[in-house]
């Protein structure tokens, strides 16, 4: 089929929306074309899913990129008489987006044609705002109004071929263009009826870099232009009760109503503070204007509400190590972080927003200064509990009994769900090279059952109760059967009970008398099972809580606990030395991990993970968070 139209998709990073994107090209009713798609550095599966629908695919080294550049790359590799440009993180609202498009240059005039563009749910007021001002419903010729938007545009590839994007500007090259071609004669129109959903999910960081990129590249484009602090204020003052108007006619959420002061103001700060640069820039600071370092995490915005999003990469600080997460093991202890039922959630220790994600396993890719004993390109796993470092508790060791303690992706501070992790070197665990890091990542809820069962003190030979099949129950069950205890794992669900049975080890689906065990370990979680367990437990019994989030009130007759010189033990985390011998339990192959990692699945796949979790369909879920270290 002839080519009429080349589609130019510029891309970095983009797997999360660019197979939509393609998919609605290739419904429209417009067929005469092809795309040609620019990338500058993915680092996820943004190529792997080009591939499949394009061959004409090019590059661009980070430190050449700029827009014009990337753009004028794509162009010199195009056949099309029009040169379509679009966002990878835009959708066309209709079938009939591409023609509409095109259609305006049936008149001869017309050199350049930009569609309209809407906000989508994740957007922030400011920007669905400026988005509906700027884009309006009606379409129209622009004469002496000097504007463009390569996020959704097309051009002429002769006008093109005589007058190139400028490649020096930090931005706005479509602006710069539209007014050159106007210069020459030639007009821009704006169609209304070929719209696109542009989808921004930006931190203010990087909104304040993307203005103040439009701010350096407008005061080149319009070196009489002036904007200064009174200006700055006007805008503010103005913008941000309009803002306000405009999320109550549109009946937003109050929490995206309290994101308005702070975007407005960035918005306009870094407009401010690019008209107003002049200093010569240098081009590391242009790569950290082109290039934040932002990669995807899972966000879990508040109970109930969490997302795939770009996030920023964090740095490496003083005693601190940056780590290339490989794998990510779910948890049900993630579920309970995303809808809000751990204590720490409902009494208010622990805040949103959060990653989660508390095992784990990586390779350093930075190291900060102070850190010892950690190299760039080591294998390594953390620990769960991060202490004050202050406090008695921190001085002998016992992270986990610090009470402003932060937990990986639990309190207060961000996990493995995503490409990247900060972490204090001294909660690192190097990993021999034999230990893979598919394996390693199920290295910390095996170091959690270590600590509890070493608090359960099990000395002599004595018969196990353990109530729970799933991992920790099964981890426990292994690591007591090695030490040579007569081990019963009582669980209902048989799938989970079957995979107990390679080890030797008594199985049944109900609890029934428990006299018999002097020692029992509940790894439910499930608070229902507690009074179960100190009322026919035996004499002298020994009873290990191990699991979480044990939700609810339970009525419990505890008279039996001194009469019968019972003990209970709670255990959470572990240390140190529990991380090492989990290390060479692994590394020596005492522990079967079968089970716990058949299932790996993509970080996309986050959620179809946690529905397989919640409804028993998998025993164990992996998330492979960077599948270059896949096999690793």
């Amino acid at each position: 089929m002839e080519v009429e139209t080349s589609i130019i998709i510029r891309t970095l990073n983009e797997a999360r929306h660019l197979e939509k994107l393609v998919r609605s090209i290739r419904e429209q009713t417009y067929t005469k074309w092809e795309i040609v798609l620019v990338d500058s550095g993915s680092t996820d599966s943004t190529l792997e899913i080009a591939r499949r629908y394009t061959r004409n695919i090019h590059h661009i080294k980070p430190e050449d990129f700029t827009f014009g550049r990337s753009l004028n790359l794509g162009c010199q590799h195009a056949v099309g008489k029009y040169l379509v440009f679009v966002s990878a993180h835009a959708c066309p609202l209709t079938n009939s987006w591409l023609s509409n498009l095109i259609q305006p240059f049936d008149e001869s005039s017309i050199g350049m044609v930009y569609g309209r563009q809407r906000g989508v749910e994740s957007s922030r007021i400011s920007e669905e705002r400026d988005l509906e001002r700027q884009f309006g419903s009606t379409s129209k010729i622009l004469i002496d109004e000097a504007f463009g938007n390569n996020g959704n545009a097309a051009i002429r590839r002769d006008l093109w071929a005589g007058q190139p994007f400028d490649e020096s500007l930090t931005g706005l090259e479509d602006v710069d263009w539209a007014r050159k071609i106007q210069l020459a004669g030639y007009r821009v129109y704006y169609a209304a009826n070929a719209a696109v959903y542009h989808i921004h999910e930006e931190s203010l960081k990087q909104v304040y870099r993307r203005y103040f990129r439009e701010g350096l590249a407008y005061r080149r484009i319009f070196p009489g232009y002036k904007f200064n602090i009174a200006d700055l204020i006007k805008s503010v003052v103005y913008n941000v009760p309009a803002d306000f108007l405009y999320a109550v006619r549109m009946r937003k959420t109050l929490k995206k109503v309290l994101q308005i002061p702070a975007t407005r103001v960035t918005q306009c700060l870094g407009i401010w503070r690019g008209l107003n640069y002049h200093k010569s820039l240098q081009k590391r600071m242009a790569l950290q204007l082109y290039y934040p370092k932002t990669s995807e995490s899972v966000v879990i915005e508040s109970a109930g509400q969490h997302q795939l999003r770009e996030t920023e990469v964090p740095t490496a600080g003083i005693g601190e190590i940056l780590i290339q997460v490989a794998y990510a093991g779910v948890c049900a202890t993630d579920l309970e972080v995303a809808h809000g039922n751990l204590e720490y959630y409902r009494e208010g220790q622990a805040r949103y927003p959060i990653i989660p994600g508390h095992e784990y396993s990586g390779v350093v890719v930075e190291v900060g200064e102070s850190v010892t004993g950690i190299r760039k390109g080591d294998k390594v796993v953390g620990e769960c509990a991060i202490g004050c470092g202050a406090c008695p508790a921190c001085a002998g060791g016992e992270f986990y009994r610090c009470t402003s303690r932060k937990e990986v992706g639990v309190i207060n501070m961000n996990g493995a769900y995503g490409r990247y992790l900060k972490m204090p070197f001294r909660y690192a665990h190097r990993l021999p090279p034999e230990v893979s890091l598919r394996e390693a990542a199920l290295i910390e809820p095996l170091a959690v059952c270590l600590k509890g069962l070493r608090k359960l003190g099990a000395q002599d030979s004595g018969a196990v109760g353990i109530i729970g099949a799933g991992p920790l129950g099964n981890f426990c069950a292994q690591i007591m059967k090695r030490r040579g205890h007569t081990v019963t794992v009582i669980d209902r669900d048989q799938g989970r009970l079957r995979l107990v049975d390679k080890y030797d080890i008594n199985a049944q689906s109900e609890i029934g008398a428990l006299s018999g065990f002097p020692y029992l370990i509940d790894a439910t979680g499930d608070e229902t099972v507690i009074p179960l367990l100190i009322e026919r437990s035996g004499p002298s019994a020994k009873i290990l809580l191990i699991g979480l989030p044990y939700l609810h009130p339970v009525q419990v007759c505890f008279s039996t606990v001194p009469c019968y010189d019972k003990n209970v033990y709670g255990s959470i985390a572990s240390e140190p030395r529990d991380w090492e011998e989990a290390i060479q339990l692994v590394r020596s192959g005492s522990i079967n991990l079968e089970d716990h990692t058949a299932a790996v699945v993509p970080l996309e796949s986050y959620e179809t993970a946690w529905k397989a979790v919640l409804n028993r369909e998998r025993f164990k879920v992996l998330l492979l968070c960077n599948p270059s270290l896949a096999g690793y």
